[in-house]
């Protein structure tokens, strides 16, 4: 770190060591800093590594056409870096931002190198270009960070130090609203805890997602009913779907399937916050999920046969069938129309026949009878699909 201050005089001692006006961790004279810093830009010296920034600092409209180093420095109050252009390598490596910071409408050239660095409550990077490399490897986000209407034009990527340690800290929350992202296959999300949410408003579909484990997927549907917004539905079913295609092109089934559910039930909340029956599509998601809900379809498939079962101990059956031997017997001769209902073992055989489409005897010998067998002839086979749909979409494209 004393490269960066060179030639500087002793200012201060703290816990027995000596420091320079720059490096002093604490409060300090801030005319004295301010003079350090003027310096240093008179004569382009932009290493900045271990300097502690004390009060608020202000780099707003400046133009570094070399390297400029931050590494290792620590921002205790809000930090300014709007309409700022690098023109060389920015290093803000281990660097730590006590409280806000904002590079808004900034330009990086080169690589910007975020690594390891420690974010407060608000960090903005709104209207600002990344014309090359960006890596957040290791950084940590305690707040809000915004990259609304940012551009990106080389690799960003967002990824854990460690494995137990999170990037997106607890509260925090990640913004890519209408962002420009040229090569979105160069976006990668490494061993990340996420929420679907944050991705609205940018199309995920390319994106690379390591290892990541989802958060606050199913409550965020639910919670739509509570905001009656329809903009809000339409929006984040759009995310969740793009999700669902990130999922399926790189072979992750079972996280397509789950973001495809989601993203039906905020359509089906929509209307009538959920409970539009007359609608094709909320009879989809009671059978089966959407074809998503392996269990949801069994449990409807034993239903339709368990309830055909019961309802035919209700009807009746044709007992039996007269027998003519001439023209004047087959019409003095009267069918029985009333019929018996079956027992309950042989209802639940003679459902189980009518579901796989057998022909099972007796013959309906009612109205109602008939009726109830075209329905589960009906409903059977159509059920029996839905299952097999959700099977396959569980295990395969």
């Amino acid at each position: 770190m004393r490269y960066a201050c060179e030639g500087e005089p002793f200012y201060k001692e703290h816990k027995g060591k000596n420091y320079c006006v720059l490096h002093f961790p604490g409060d300090k004279d801030s005319s004295k800093f301010n003079q350090a810093l003027k310096w240093k830009a008179d004569v382009k010296n932009f290493n900045f590594q271990g300097v502690w920034f004390a009060e608020e600092i202000s780099f707003k409209s400046r133009y570094f056409d070399e390297r400029v180093s931050f590494r290792n420095a620590r921002f205790s109050k809000k930090a300014d870096f709007t309409e700022v252009t690098f023109n060389d390598k920015a290093d803000f490596q281990s660097a730590t931002f006590v409280a806000d910071v904002t590079f808004g409408y900034s330009t990086f050239m080169l690589m910007a190198d975020f690594r390891y660095a420690n974010f407060g409550p608000n960090t903005a990077f709104n209207y600002m270009s990344f014309n090359s490399d960006a890596d957040f490897t290791g950084a940590v986000f305690r707040g809000h960070i915004s990259f609304d209407r940012a551009t990106f034009k080389g690799y960003i990527k967002f990824s854990n130090r460690r494995v137990w340690e999170e990037c997106f800290g607890k509260g925090a929350k990640l913004s890519l609203r209408f962002s420009n992202i040229e090569k979105p296959d160069r976006v990668s999300f490494h061993s990340l805890s996420l929420k679907p949410h944050w991705f609205v408003g940018v199309d995920a579909r390319k994106f690379e997602f390591i290892n990541v484990n989802w958060q606050d997927i199913k409550p965020e549907a639910k919670s739509l009913v509570r905001l009656g917004d329809l903009s809000v539905f339409r929006v984040l079913a759009v995310t969740y779907r793009n999700l669902a295609v990130n999922a399926e092109e790189n072979h992750r089934y079972e996280e397509a399937s789950n973001f495809r559910y989601i993203a039906m039930d905020i359509q089906r909340l929509e209307r009538w916050r959920g409970f539009a029956f007359w609608t094709l599509g909320w009879w989809f998601w009671l059978a089966s999920g959407y074809g998503e809900r392996v269990w949801r379809a069994f449990v409807a498939l034993i239903g339709i046969w368990l309830l055909a079962a019961a309802l035919y101990t209700q009807v009746g059956f044709a007992r039996w069938e007269p027998r003519v031997a001439t023209e004047k017997e087959a019409a003095e001769a009267q069918r029985d129309d009333v019929g018996q209902s079956l027992r309950w073992p042989r209802a639940l055989t003679y459902s189980l026949g009518v579901m796989t489409l057998q022909k099972p005897e007796p013959r309906p010998a009612t109205n109602a009878a008939q009726s109830l067998v075209m329905l589960e002839t009906i409903l059977g086979p159509v059920q029996a699909a839905l299952l097999a749909l959700a099977i396959r979409r569980k295990f395969m494209r």
